[in-house]
């Protein structure tokens, strides 16, 4: 039955069931495949018949929004859900289907955001950027994976209160959906603000799921994007002939001496042979190389080698006769005192003397032999 003869419900329910089927199946058989490319036809007949009837608006709150009309806020989740699953073959394939799916699903996000589903606080918890801190990062993991398991909990606890849901167990999210849309028509004697709750609260669930397949799509794109691009098949297996080729021909035989052959009949040599590259210069290298010492010979002169050695800092300087020769500190101080009448002559004589004054004062507080008083008897 084409998708023009049955009804909106109908429809989607048709979707949520074939979408359902594929998660129990091999993603990348054909057969999967055609089952998800048939849920995305239905899904997206669903999309358009939705904005053909102008059921949402982003002038209208939540609270406006029929009852039974809230669960179709979930179709354009489901597409980005289903067209995630899609099969990809090449990379540039697989970057517009995350694009498709990145549209859809920010679709989704985009309206449970006109309608304030979602409260500032959950915002603040799962659409914020992550710290740049590991144990902050981790502990915002945690708070996470908390808060839906809290929401997942309470949307059980709201369906366990409804008579005609009670008994249904979901298996997946597509169950969970189909159940809500089977079962969207409010009973005898039912309350409207708890199923209303109830979808609420199921809203809330699959934002927090969008959130993270856009951030999980987000880096799977980067990913792709930075991949080396595809070499094509026939270039590479010209450029690897090319290359045997080049590599053949600058190897060959040395030409047989007297016209002997170097190979019997069957392939085996007659006699030694050596492989060496055709050019004349690397055989004339190779050749040079032969007769020479077998050690290493020197590339410079002592000469040189210390003076690239002192260039290289490596020689201390000063030492030796003219070092022994040179007066010391006290000998020029002496010197510079003798120069009587002068400022400087002066200075260096009350220099002298503080550093006499000084020694004499070291002396007498360290009489000779109070050094070593370990090995006194």
């Amino acid at each position: 039955m084409s998708s023009e003869e049955i009804g909106l419900g109908a429809l989607f329910r048709r979707a949520l069931e074939a979408a359902s089927k594929v998660l129990d199946l091999p993603t990348l058989e054909e057969k999967t495949q055609t089952i998800i490319l048939s849920a995305l036809t239905d899904l997206r007949a669903v999309a358009s018949r939705i904005n053909t009837l102008g059921l949402f608006s982003p002038n209208e709150r939540l609270d406006e929004l029929s009852t039974r009309n809230i669960v179709y806020i979930l179709v354009p989740y489901v597409i980005g859900d289903v067209q995630l699953r899609v099969r990809a073959v090449e990379p540039d394939e697989r970057l517009e289907s995350l694009r498709s799916a990145t549209i859809a699903l920010s679709s989704f996000v985009r309206l449970l955001d006109d309608y304030e589903v979602i409260s500032p606080d959950d915002k603040k918890l799962h659409a914020s950027a992550p710290p740049n801190d590991p144990a902050k990062r981790r502990q915002m993991k945690i708070d996470q994976y908390k808060a839906e398991k809290a929401i997942k909990s309470r949307v059980e606890a709201l369906r366990n209160r409804r008579r005609q849901s009670s008994s249904v167990e979901a298996s997946n999210d597509y169950e969970l959906i189909a159940d809500l849309l089977s079962n969207q028509n409010l009973d005898e004697g039912e309350d409207e603000e708890e199923v209303r709750e109830l979808f609420r609260t199921v809203l809330r669930m699959f934002w927090t799921q969008a959130i993270g397949h856009l951030a999980n799509v987000e880096r799977e794109v980067e990913v792709l994007r930075s991949a080396p691009p595809k070499r094509d098949q026939n270039t590479t297996q010209q450029t690897d002939s090319a290359s045997r080729a080049r590599t053949d021909e600058s190897w060959r035989l040395d030409r047989p001496l007297g016209g002997e052959s170097l190979l019997d009949q069957s392939g085996r040599p007659l006699r030694s042979f050596t492989i060496l590259p055709s050019s004349a210069g690397e055989r004339a290298r190779l050749q040079a190389e032969v007769f020479r010492p077998d050690h290493r010979l020197p590339t410079m002169t002592i000469d040189e080698y210390l003076e690239e050695e002192k260039k290289r800092g490596n020689f201390i300087s000063g030492g030796g006769e003219a070092s022994f020769n040179a007066p010391t500190n006290k000998e020029l101080l002496q010197e510079a005192a003798e120069m009587d009448g002068t400022m400087d002559g002066e200075e260096n004589s009350e220099q002298k003397r503080r550093e006499e004054e000084e020694w004499a004062l070291y002396t007498e507080a360290h009489p000779k032999g109070m050094g070593n008083t370990l090995n006194r008897g």
